[in-house]
């Protein structure tokens, strides 16, 4: 066992700089030492890794054996891993036989998918189809479902069409089901067969947006039959594609007789509502379906989906009627946080129609079914109102004022770091008292630990394989049954913290782990762990720059997280590339500025110049204010400037108006959240490492 160590060791010290290598070597010690107390009790687990270990060395034979050890004395998913391996190895008759043996000791679709995967690659057909025998094509992988059809087909065997319309009609499609569809010449198809290939390419047609050629369609489809997810398609089509809205919603509503009191009514109804929506002005017959849908379906989740409609749909037309709606409805949802974007657009339509005392209301009568980031939001608000003088007290003045009651209940806001912030600072607490607050998240967290998992993900700690951890992570969090101790995630956030000072790949998985795991724990958090929410990756090129061009230090680190979570090679769907997401053109102006001839945006020190010389130009600009020079770092400085003078009539056209309720007021939901982001990630960073009370910082940067 020890000389396994070794081993291990030797590899990782290679591929370390010699700056980490002190470091590495005590703790390597630290784990020799106490396998000296136990070196003659051998863990079946460690064959498994040792033979991840050999396949990096090129050494495969003696990785089968090891995974073969493992297979058979392993823990739980350290042994499926191990039979999974084995299907890698060896020559051909090995990785069938390993198929097999993988099959047969794991009989589920992820077992079924690999084997089916290396016999489509072996050309052994038979094997996959005896495989893949009785498939229930509503739930099966699509991807196993798409190599039984793609040999049926090559081998032009019946059961292809007696198949493939079911795996088509009966479930969402994928990219498994459009491959397919491109594979097969549909001039050549059975006469039988013509009907429902029309259905089908009416169904790709939705699937690639394609509403207009979709709509052409629905007038030849005859026999057309009234499950979900087709009634899902045809209202999609009728709402994208349709030239008469009126006319369509008419003609779904003639299906209602037809699926009454079945599953599909819901969908029906939703998609009549829908219609009669952009049809306008058909207000009585939009809520009418909405409520039908409601009051149909047998599914929390279609349930929520027809409410946030209706709320949505009432807030077009009246913020009064969608706040009623609000109270009516709120105790009967099922997800708080399915609503929380529909909060999110109601609370700047709220202050622009100066809707002020309003926000007591609200965020006293959802509080408890909402979210606790939406209350501690309505609260806060609430509370700045009252402070300036917008809202009315609503309680004598001999008690505890509103404000600090609303700032109060703001202090509770589940993982909502920027109204925690700004109510402690609104309260003036600090010290221990705010830390208390900081630790502390109200989550309701469900699932039960899978301490099987753990152990297979510690294990690839342990033994120096960090590449396996977050891709495996991944597995176990996207399971909703399955959970993550806070201590487990504790441990893999820390140990790939460390390996991304060695390889920089490992820094955003690291911090996407801590963000899922520790931040979402019920209980409370040691101020240390929080620093792996909030690290200071990068450190020395930071540093660097911050003193360069005078940036606080927290100022910097925020806006790195919450730009890009220290992926130094992220590039946006917007193409903003980079630890600072810069644009091309914005990097070029700075980099003429600077005097650079050529600049690499995927090199980490380049990027964070570029990104502290651009923020620090928009905060002198904007007369040393460090909150609009990330609002104008997200939108842009001359919009900004914009809104900062047209939203003051909201406040009765004050000439100041304070930031944080200007914040609250942006039209742009993003720049909202933007500011909210930065705002509170400086504010740890200060608390954390610079010594600053979260109020402090928070003063410097929200004037």
């Amino acid at each position: 066992m020890i000389r396994l160590y070794l081993v291990i060791s030797l590899i990782f010290l290679r591929k370390i700089s010699l700056k980490f290598m002190k470091k590495f070597i005590s703790t390597v010690l630290l784990v020799l030492s106490g396998l000296c107390f136990c070196s003659c009790i051998h863990d079946p687990d460690s064959d498994y890794y040792a033979g991840l270990i050999k396949i990096q060395e090129g050494r495969p034979d003696v990785a089968m054996r090891l995974f073969r050890q493992s297979a058979r004395n392993g823990s739980k998913y350290v042994a499926r891993r191990s039979y999974e391996e084995l299907t890698n190895l060896g020559n051909i008759s090995d990785r069938l036989n390993a198929c097999q043996d993988l099959v047969e000791k794991y009989d589920d679709d992820d077992a079924r998918l690999i084997a089916a995967k290396q016999y489509f690659s072996n050309n052994e057909e038979t094997k996959l189809l005896n495989l893949t025998t009785n498939l229930d094509y509503k739930t099966c992988s699509n991807q196993l479902a798409a190599l039984r059809f793609k040999v049926l087909y090559n081998l032009n065997d019946v059961r292809f069409f007696n198949e493939i319309y079911d795996w088509y009609v009966q479930r969402p499609l994928s990219q498994s089901h459009f491959e397919i569809y491109k594979m097969i010449d549909w001039e050549k198809i059975p006469e039988m067969f013509v009907q429902k290939e029309s259905i089908i390419s009416f169904r790709m047609a939705v699937y690639r947006r394609s509403f207009t050629t979709a709509y052409e369609k629905i007038g030849t489809l005859e026999d057309f039959p009234l499950c979900q997810q087709m009634i899902s398609d045809y209202g999609k089509t009728c709402l994208y594609g349709s030239p008469n809205y009126l006319l369509d919603a008419q003609k779904m509503e003639k299906m209602i007789p037809s699926v009454k009191g079945k599953e599909e009514e819901f969908y029906v109804n939703f998609y009549v509502a829908r219609l009669y929506e952009k049809a306008e002005n058909y207000f009585t017959l939009v809520e009418k379906h909405y409520l039908d849908a409601m009051e149909v379906t047998r599914k929390e989740e279609n349930y929520d989906n027809a409410l946030w409609y209706l709320l949505n749909y009432s807030l077009k037309r009246s913020s009064d009627k969608a706040i009623q709606y609000i109270k009516d409805y709120c105790k009967k949802w099922h997800n708080p946080d399915y609503f929380s974007d529909l909060f999110n657009t109601l609370s700047p339509i709220m202050l622009s129609e100066g809707k002020w005392n309003e926000f007591y209301d609200l965020y006293q009568a959802v509080d408890g079914y909402a979210s606790d980031e939406v209350v501690a939001k309505f609260a806060y608000i609430y509370g700045r109102l009252v402070q300036e003088g917008f809202a009315l007290q609503s309680i004598d003045d001999t008690h505890k004022s509103d404000a600090d009651a609303a700032f109060t209940r703001a202090l509770t806001s589940g993982t909502d770091v920027y109204y925690k912030v700004m109510a402690l600072t609104q309260l003036g607490i600090a010290g221990e008292q705010a830390e208390e607050v900081l630790c502390l998240n109200k989550i309701t967290s469900g699932g039960e630990i899978d301490t099987d998992a753990e152990k297979l993900l510690l294990g690839y700690a342990t033994y120096g394989i960090p590449q396996k951890i977050y891709p495996e992570w991944l597995n176990f969090y996207g399971d909703s049954k399955r959970k993550i101790s806070y201590e487990a995630g504790k441990k893999l956030a820390s140990f790939l913290r460390d390996c991304g000072d060695v390889k920089e790949e490992y820094y955003p998985q690291a911090l996407r782990i801590a963000a899922k795991v520790i931040a979402k724990t019920d209980f409370t958090i040691n101020k240390k762990d929080l620093e792996l929410l909030y690290p200071r990756n990068f450190n020395k090129i930071i540093s660097k720059y911050c003193a360069e061009y005078n940036i606080p230090e927290e100022i910097l680190y925020s806006l790195i997280r919450s730009e890009s979570f220290f992926d130094s090679k992220i590039v946006s769907s917007a193409g903003a590339i980079g630890l600072s997401q810069l644009m091309d053109s914005t990097a070029s102006d700075v980099a003429k500025k600077l005097k650079l001839k050529e600049f690499d945006l995927r090199d980490a020190e380049v990027n964070v110049q570029l990104g502290s010389f651009y923020l620090n130009e928009l905060h002198t600009r904007l007369e040393d204010d460090w909150l609009l020079a990330f609002f104008s770092y997200n939108t842009g400085i001359t919009r900004i400037r914009r809104w900062g003078k047209s939203l003051k009539a909201a406040f009765n056209n004050r000439s100041y108006l304070p930031e944080d309720l200007f914040l609250e007021i942006i039209p742009y939901q993003e720049t909202r959240e933007y500011g909210r982001k930065l705002v509170g990630a400086a504010s740890m960073y200060g608390w954390l490492y610079s010594d600053k009370d979260v109020g402090q910082v928070v003063k410097e940067i929200v004037k």
